[in-house]
């Protein structure tokens, strides 16, 4: 079950207007001046763990996620279509509110947090969640968001795969940097579901996001 849908139904698309680029990459790696459309598969349980593949509309792949079947934090790596580490996702254990970080490793191998993702409640008929940014990465032993303001809301019926991406002031001036659906044109998979991402906006950390919140309003919780 979700809600009906999101308040910001009708609000177009229009990216970040300086350019949101959240993921480490050299030169704005993860950033597009125009929009992306991209095809998530939904999970595969298999032996090696949950797999996601990200694809265009034209088949072409661009990232997978991956990860252990027996990871109790529900760890999860996302690497591009060369097989390149680009960052991370891992469930919060015993938080109040489900809690997920977005993660990246320095070149020893240490891992920061450079987004917390939190339910806003843990009913199911609540289908919203908030998103904190780290600037710079918080070490993943210490990551808080005390004093940190919400910087991306997301809402929607997340269930159903029809959700928005909102910055801005929700009030008085939001803008909607991406959004999920289930079904983008002619393209109606059923074991897909879509994500178009506005121009100026990290395409990598939006994927990964998306797949943060469908696990944190899955039943599953392995």
């Amino acid at each position: 079950m979700g809600c009906a849908g999101s308040r910001f139904d009708m609000v177009p698309v229009t990216g970040h207007p300086s350019g949101l680029a959240v993921i480490p990459a050299g030169n704005n790696g993860f950033l597009r001046s125009e929009p992306t459309i991209l095809k998530l598969r939904e999970k595969i349980l298999s032996w090696s763990g949950d797999d996601c593949s990200v694809k265009d509309i034209n088949g072409t792949k661009w990232f997978q996620i991956s990860g252990s079947a027996m990871s109790m934090r529900q760890k999860r790596t996302m690497a591009d279509a060369e097989g390149h580490e680009i960052c991370g996702y891992q469930k919060k254990m015993l938080s109040m509110y489900a809690t997920a970080y977005i993660t990246v490793k320095d070149q020893s191998g240490t891992t920061f947090v450079v987004a917390t993702i939190k339910r806003q409640s843990n009913f199911s008929l609540e289908a919203s969640a908030d998103v904190y940014l780290h600037n710079p990465p918080m070490h993943i032993d210490n990551v808080t968001t005390s004093g940190l303001p919400v910087a991306i809301h997301v809402e929607g019926d997340i269930i159903s795969k029809k959700y928005d991406f909102m910055m801005g002031n929700l009030n008085t001036n939001p803008f909607k940097i991406a959004q999920v659906v289930r079904s983008y044109k002619a393209f109606a998979p059923n074991d897909s579901y879509f994500i178009e991402i506005g121009p100026n906006v990290d395409v990598a950390f939006i994927c990964i996001c998306a797949y943060a919140v469908d696990e944190l309003f899955s039943n599953n919780d392995n």
